[in-house]
């Protein structure tokens, strides 16, 4: 299991994210939702240290994953890539399967059957920049899964991609929870959330505001985002008529 643990990361200007925790279990696909500057992409990138937490953990099997190359265990989806300029998919993929410590004949080999798998081994000698928007993703995601993660972490995967290479994307995590892979997926587009996950978690300016498990057939996303948002509203309006009283 993947815990992240009372998670902080306080910009001092009232963004961030506050004592943030979650459990992520195998096979388990988990949505994270949240507007715009609600805390999403620092709890990610505090998870993956891109940001230094103030306080917290995060867990693997109850162990940091900062030990025992726990960290290879998990692969992180960024939203915006980076992409090499001047090497192949393959290249990429056998020199970072390396650096997690697996061996080239391994990772080699694994690489080639998903390559197979996913169509793109007629593209395994193209650069990034020389394919698409969805095969750079389909390619970013082969080279996670090289490695064979216990947990994908995936940050608006879909993100500008049209709607068949999106249903196709989603087909594929799908399938890996199928096989056991843990999940974790923020996105904006809810209504392709809600036909594949089964824990919903809603954050709004950094503080938690729903963190339950997730059944399409009884409740959509929209009505339980809409929820959770009046409460906050009627609360907050019920502190400060209350001060105008006092």
């Amino acid at each position: 299991m993947l815990k992240i643990v009372d998670v902080t990361k306080d910009f001092k200007n009232g963004k961030g994210v506050f004592d943030f925790s979650l459990e992520l279990k195998s096979g388990q696909i988990i949505g994270l939702v949240g507007d715009n500057g609600s805390g999403k992409s620092t709890l990610l990138k505090s998870v993956f240290n891109e940001y230094k937490k103030d306080t917290g953990q995060v867990l693997l099997n109850e162990e940091s994953i900062y030990e025992n190359n726990n960290f290879s265990k998990i692969c992180f989806f960024p939203d915006q890539s980076v992409y090499p300029k001047d090497i192949s998919i393959y290249q990429f993929a056998v020199h970072d399967a390396l650096l997690c410590g697996m061996n080239k004949k391994e990772a080699v080999a694994r690489l080639d059957m998903l390559l197979e798998k996913f169509e793109l081994k007629e593209y395994r000698e193209k650069t990034f920049y020389e394919l698409s928007a969805g095969m750079q993703k389909r390619a970013m995601l082969v080279i996670c899964l090289v490695t064979q993660p216990e947990y994908l972490i995936l940050d608006e995967p879909t993100a500008n991609l049209d709607v068949g290479t999106r249903i196709e994307f989603h087909k594929i995590l799908k399938m890996l929870s199928k096989e056991g892979v843990g999940i974790l997926i923020t996105s904006h587009m809810i209504n392709e959330l809600e036909e594949m996950i089964d824990h919903l978690v809603i954050i709004e300016k950094g503080v938690t505001k729903y963190n339950k498990a997730f059944n399409n057939k009884k409740e959509s996303i929209e009505t339980i985002y809409k929820k959770s948002t009046i409460q906050k509203v009627e609360k907050d309006y019920s502190e400060i008529y209350s001060k105008k009283t006092n």
